[in-house]
């Protein structure tokens, strides 16, 4: 028993997204809160029909902070100019990738997004969230139900 739940615990480390369990503090369906270098992020995956995310968006407590998008290398690739988000019947707002500061490792592709403040005010408040992006060759489109988003904004929020 204690053998399997040892290979277990390795599989999941190997898996593309087993490295994103450090600094989990809050997790929830879709919504994850982390502490990367003493640094506080909600992250909302973002699926299509399997279980692993083809992108994360997130964001931070902070406005003195950027937002950032991961997509997946082998789906994704990178995303293309900016990102609409937008939720319930507001209109979409576009959100700018900073220039030139674009990342990636053997899994994960990453850009920094330009100011996302109220974003994380609205994903507390509203009831859907629209998010679009493209990567040049396909558009990509994710709705996110924001049912038990509260817990996880005052989780970020309260992040020391």
């Amino acid at each position: 028993m204690r053998l399997s739940f040892i290979l277990a615990s390795l599989l999941v480390l190997s898996t593309p997204w087993g490295n994103l369990q450090a600094g989990e503090l809050f997790k929830s369906g879709q919504f994850t809160v982390r502490k990367v270098d003493n640094t506080c992020k909600l992250e909302i995956q973002l699926h299509e029909n399997d279980r692993q995310p083809a992108a994360i968006l997130a964001l931070f407590p902070a406005e003195d902070y950027y937002g950032e998008l991961f997509t997946e290398k082998p789906r994704i690739g990178l995303a293309n100019e900016k990102v609409s988000i937008k939720f319930d019947s507001d209109k979409a707002r576009e959100i700018p990738f900073v220039p030139d500061a674009a990342a990636k490792d053997n899994y994960w592709r990453w850009q920094y997004l330009e100011t996302t403040e109220g974003i994380l005010d609205n994903v507390a408040r509203k009831g859907k969230m629209s998010v679009e992006f493209s990567n040049g060759k396909q558009s990509f489109s994710y709705t996110v139900v924001l049912k038990g988003s509260g817990k996880a904004v005052k989780s970020v929020r309260s992040c020391k």
